[in-house]
């Protein structure tokens, strides 16, 4: 991995500081003490941080505006790789809400199927492709095959412009 680089963070200089690798650090009273980061209510790594008040802070976002020279406020962060705890810098990248939208999902809990956009359909009892397209369930049609469902979901998917990682990936050994 490539050497731990630290910055001030935008509005804390000379308090706080933000490494490349997603670590916080504090250089209040002149000590350096890293600080202890907490997870929100969706998965993201947080810190709290002391001016007159506390504020909180996704890392991501700290790591962005420091360290991505396309940083801007009304972007969102994408985590490439879908890991919301993996905040290093070549991790991030900055989309806008519909770009983000149509990044790495991950599979719903409870899911009947093992592949994203698909599930049993258990009247038909048949594989059903679906894909959310601007908060709306676009349907892909019925399948015998749960990977052949998989396939056409990847297909739509493609053609409506998601990102690579968004696609289900495919063991060698399914058809």
């Amino acid at each position: 991995m490539n050497k731990e680089i630290w910055k001030d963070i935008v509005g804390y200089d000379g308090d706080y500081q933000v490494s490349n690798q997603g670590r916080v650090r504090s250089l209040k009273f002149g000590k350096i003490r890293m600080l202890k980061l907490s997870t929100n209510y969706r998965g993201y790594f947080c810190v709290t941080l002391w001016k007159r008040k506390p504020r909180y802070f996704r890392i991501g976002r700290l790591v962005a505006q420091a360290f991505l020279p396309d940083w801007d406020a009304a972007l969102q962060v994408d985590h490439i790789n879908g890991v919301k705890t993996e905040d290093h810098v070549e991790n991030l990248r900055m989309v806008t809400n519909v770009e983000n939208n149509r990044s790495f999902k991950t599979k719903s809990q409870g899911c009947t199927s093992r592949f994203r956009g698909v599930a049993w359909h258990k009247n038909r009892r048949r594989w059903v492709a679906i894909i959310t397209l601007a908060g709306k369930l676009k349907h892909l049609g019925y399948f015998d095959d749960e990977a052949e469902a998989a396939r056409a979901y990847n297909k739509a998917a493609i053609n409506y412009g998601f990102n690579p990682e968004a696609l289900n990936k495919f063991k060698p050994n399914i058809k």
